[in-house]
């Protein structure tokens, strides 16, 4: 009998405990399980965070609790030093050696046992790289021989219980050596590749679970320290193999908050470095680090918003986008008027009783790339015409309710996306030459709908869909749509956390949609009507409206200003 789903409420309540337990994971759908409710709290809830000398080892309060990963990751069940991965564990987070596909995605599994990835990065040849966490390697990815090509062992690597060392940021600097953080350790590592060696600096903070990794201008790495509370600066020709030496850390207690975000450079306000702070069960803040005089600066998230901010990036304009992981949403921040536009993703697919959970993201080439980690998709936000495109990710695990756990992903120098799978021992990857290759295009008559709360009187607008003939043509070989596939017609709002149509009401000719098998569809678009009427209960401001068309793994939306007047 497979583990009760938590609502999604719950989700949000757990979120730091789960953090702590070094998954970031286990709760968003299981719970009454007494395995996962050990490990939880078994880990490292009592975090403390004491500074070392430059000199000082640190290696944390309960060195017996780690164990050292070595050559036996290659063996048949995942254990090193005489210790083994239950059996009961590994079908949560060893995945099945069966790699799955879309028109869109490939998935490739890894051929090291339950190694639970995370981080990931490319390089300047464009092969993949992450870590796999439970065993101890650097992995390569030739995405051109679409083979794994290289595993090379970290030394003494360590791990607590069940989980492998967290490895969330990954980067190459530019010379080409691979830094990269390690929660177990507290610590930040550099490897040279061309010299083929490790160098491991330590943080002082112990228990301060470093994440995310930047570099500025002049070749410093920033990195955040998710329960050190703490942003810290290393200098890559001051630091000191296996010590602390050339790293100097910046306590931020301006406000009262539980964990942070990832850290991020700045290119359009001179090095300034923004992260973001976590106030479990809900809340945050945006914050910003002025490098040159020190000073922390923090902006509110709007007044009842429930967003528990964590990925964030900054776009060509200086724009910064924010994801909010405990709901759909996401949010546009423009630093010079501190004004935030939040926007709401489709509903997720992997099942009712959830949000999609938007977590890391990348600015590229005008569009805003993110992962939906319950939403089990990748996606992209085009910023020049508010367009949102959903990609499903093809493994949908059930025991962790239909998803992959795709932690983090990166983009490489074709565009295609490469993501992690952490509970599926998998990598996986949009194909850059697939990404525009859509069924459909929809645009809608109104960039935006006003809705009067006082009278109840609502707006109605014109949805069009455009089938994509080229599309079709590859799928079917008498260029005709499938008659059985339907096309469905989604809505979402930023007016409530879930982007459900709590509020207000949309009316639609029809929801669901068949491309008929006759030409017209190449020259005609389906036009659909949509009524959008006011709740009583509305309160009036302005939101946003996501309408979109979901045809097989992948949504098309639309995102519309809707403003409710009073």
């Amino acid at each position: 009998m497979l583990p009760k789903l938590m609502s999604s409420k719950r989700f949000i309540f757990i979120v730091l405990a789960v953090i702590v337990a070094s998954s970031a994971l286990f709760w968003n759908t299981i719970s009454n399980n007494d395995f996962f409710g050990a490990l939880v709290f078994e880990d490292n809830v009592n975090n403390k965070q004491n500074s070392l000398s430059h000199d000082k080892d640190n290696e944390g309060p309960d060195p017996k609790d780690y164990f050292l990963r070595g050559s036996a990751a290659f063996n048949d069940t995942a254990f090193a030093e005489g210790k083994q991965l239950p059996v009961k564990n590994e079908r949560y987070l060893c995945g099945t050696p069966f790699p799955s596909s879309t028109h869109y995605m490939e998935e490739h599994y890894i051929p090291l046992t339950c190694s639970q990835p995370v981080g990931i990065t490319v390089d300047s040849d464009n092969k993949i790289w992450f870590v796999a966490t439970w065993s101890g390697y650097l992995v390569v990815f030739d995405p051109d021989l679409r083979q794994f090509v290289d595993f090379i062992e970290i030394p003494n690597w360590k791990t607590k219980g069940t989980f492998g060392s967290m490895v969330w940021g990954m980067e190459f600097d530019m010379e080409g050596n691979l830094w990269f953080t390690d929660q177990v350790n507290d610590a930040i590592w550099r490897y040279f590749v061309a010299e083929k060696k490790f160098e491991m600096y330590k943080v002082p903070a112990i228990g301060s679970y470093p994440q995310g990794i930047t570099f500025d201008s002049q070749g410093k790495v920033w990195f955040s320290e998710i329960f050190g509370k703490r942003i810290g600066v290393l200098d890559p020709d001051k630091v000191v193999d296996n010590t602390t030496h050339g790293i100097i850390e910046y306590p931020f207690d301006e406000i009262e908050y539980e964990t942070l975000g990832p850290v991020l450079i700045s290119k359009n306000y001179n090095d300034t470095i923004w992260f973001t702070a976590v106030t479990y069960p809900e809340g945050g803040n945006i914050v910003s680090f002025n490098t040159t005089n020190e000073n922390f600066t923090v902006y509110d998230l709007p007044e009842g918003s429930s967003a528990v901010p964590i990925g964030i990036a900054e776009d060509n304009a200086g724009i910064l986008w924010i994801n909010d992981h405990a709901t759909n949403l996401f949010f546009k921040f423009d630093p010079k008027t501190s004004q935030i536009t939040k926007y709401s993703t489709s509903l997720p697919t992997s099942r009712n009783d959830t949000n999609t959970l938007p977590y890391w993201n990348i600015a590229k080439d005008n569009k805003i790339w993110f992962n939906e980690h319950e939403g089990n998709a990748m996606a992209y936000f085009d910023t020049t015409n508010s367009t949102l495109v959903e990609y499903q990710i093809p493994t949908r695990g059930v025991l962790w309710g239909n998803t992959s756990n795709s932690l983090k992903f990166t983009i490489d120098t074709r565009g295609s996306v490469w993501f992690t799978e952490w509970s599926e021992n998998k990598i996986g990857v949009l194909q850059s030459n697939k990404i525009t290759d859509l069924p459909l295009w929809l645009t809608v008559s109104k960039n935006k709908v006003i809705l009067d709360t006082s009278s109840g009187s609502g707006d109605t607008l014109m949805i069009h869909l455009y089938p994509n003939s080229t599309y079709f043509e590859e799928q079917n070989k008498d260029n005709k749509p499938t008659p059985d596939v339907p096309v469905k017609i989604t809505t979402a709002t930023s007016i409530t956390p879930s982007g459900k149509l709590w509020n207000i009401t949309t009316n639609l000719d029809s929801d669901t949609i068949y491309f008929e098998n006759d030409d017209s569809y190449e020259y005609t678009p389906y036009s659909i009507e949509m009524e959008v009427e006011p709740i009583k209960g509305l309160i009036p401001g302005n939101y946003t409206l996501t309408i979109g068309a979901r045809y097989g793994s992948v949504s098309y939306s639309k995102i519309i200003d809707l403003v409710a007047t009073k």
